[in-house]
């Protein structure tokens, strides 16, 4: 299916990333979390620009655009749903024990504040069927999946833009940006290979333009 394709496409630009850093001291090969998803969520655009341009037929293009718009609904909606759950049960179990039924009624609240009322019904054990809140040593799991999608995508907006208007060397950044990853912030790293800055908004706008085309080309697609 084209989800099978794109989870491969994610892990494969997880071992990509691995691969390009693989000679680098031990020191050097320890990513931030808000790096980790930087060559997988690229490498799910890279794979889902390239079957789009291929398709043969309008149903091909619907199923991958499909995938992407349910791609940004996740990021953009899910995640953040997760992280807001995350934060009313870390405030709540502050002060004592949380039962069952009240982890039930944060998931709601926090799916019915990000959602909007737009779905027909939520998943109020999503708490204990993700395994992401039961990892002990680490919390906010989610956070990475969100700021990852976004810098992926402003990365890959920046280089597209490089190779739409005939620059070489564009494959050469990219490599040369995630060798870096282990040694650099996102912030010094984006400075360093792209000449952007995330502290201002416009890396971010760029990042929300390409969802939002993306989301626009599936809504014009007949269904």
């Amino acid at each position: 299916t084209m989800d099978n394709v794109i989870t491969l496409a994610h892990e494969l630009g997880h071992a990509w990333h691995n691969w390009v850093i693989r000679d680098l001291p031990m020191s050097q090969r320890s990513y931030p979390m808000t790096l980790a998803e930087t060559a997988s969520i690229f490498a799910e655009t890279l794979v889902r620009s390239a079957l789009f341009e291929q398709a043969q037929s309008t149903e091909e293009q619907l199923a991958i655009a499909w995938a992407e718009a349910d791609g940004a609904a996740t990021f953009l909606v899910n995640i953040p749903a997760r992280f807001d759950f995350e934060q009313a049960l870390v405030a709540e179990r502050a002060q004592g024990y949380v039962s069952a039924e009240r982890l039930k009624a944060l998931t709601d609240e926090a799916w019915g504040r990000w959602y909007e009322g737009s779905l027909c019904r939520y998943h109020p054990m999503f708490w204990a069927a993700k395994a992401h809140f039961s990892i002990a040593g680490l919390g906010f799991y989610n956070y990475p999946y969100l700021f990852g999608y976004l810098f992926s995508l402003g990365v890959y907006q920046q280089l597209m833009s490089r190779k739409a208007a005939g620059e070489t060397g564009v494959a050469e950044a990219y490599r040369a940006l995630l060798r870096d990853t282990g040694r650099m912030s996102a912030e010094d790293l984006v400075v360093k290979h792209l000449g952007q800055d995330i502290r201002e908004a416009a890396f971010w706008q760029g990042s929300l333009a390409q969802v939002a085309q993306a989301v626009e080309r599936f809504a014009q697609l007949p269904a």
